[in-house]
């Protein structure tokens, strides 16, 4: 053989060989980045399949949150504001005080918060039965959350008659998630 043929040949089977090595070391590198791509896709449908497995599990505790948490909610809706104010006033009637004033805002909840109905009332009456009025307000439902209560002694002391009060209170008033307008 020609020795310009053996050294064309021996350049071509080494230039092949170089093509082979490039070839071989872009197929690891593919691979490996594909080896990885899936062992990151495979964690993560594995915790998603997880969270599918335990839905009906997530939906039986949510249920039984919304159960508990649902007493605590004052219904929501276009007149939420005077369905709550309402109640109110109900509530201290059936205690024996006085609605003097009453002041309701509506607030919308921002940032995770639920809307809520923020109240001032300031109620007069005897001071027996202001005491079991503020102690229904602990364990009414739906709940009127104090923010602040002022009471103070009303008119004279006389010996004979019962002991008069003002109390002025500041209440917060949850509503359920729903459509409330202010």
């Amino acid at each position: 053989m020609n020795p310009w043929t053996r050294n064309a040949g021996f350049a071509l089977l080494c230039l092949v060989a170089v093509a082979l090595a490039t070839v071989a070391g872009i197929y690891r590198t593919l691979w490996v980045r594909y080896d990885t791509a899936l062992g990151q896709f495979e964690s993560r449908s594995e915790r998603i399949d997880g969270v599918i497995r335990a839905g009906s599990d997530i939906e039986k505790r949510l249920a039984l949150a919304r159960n508990a948490v649902a007493p605590m909610l004052h219904p929501s809706g276009e007149n939420a504001q005077n369905d709550v104010q309402q109640k109110l006033r109900e509530l201290i009637t059936a205690s024996g005080g006085t609605l003097v004033s009453s002041q309701v805002a509506l607030e919308t909840g921002a940032d995770g918060k639920m809307d809520h109905v923020r109240l001032t009332a300031t109620i007069t009456g005897e001071w027996s039965r202001l005491v079991p009025l503020m102690q229904n307000m602990q364990t009414h439902r739906p709940v009127y959350w104090v923010r602040s209560a002022t009471i103070g002694r009303e008119g004279g002391t006389a010996a004979v008659a019962p002991q008069q009060a003002r109390l002025t209170l500041q209440l917060d008033a949850p509503l359920a998630p729903g459509k409330a307008k202010p």
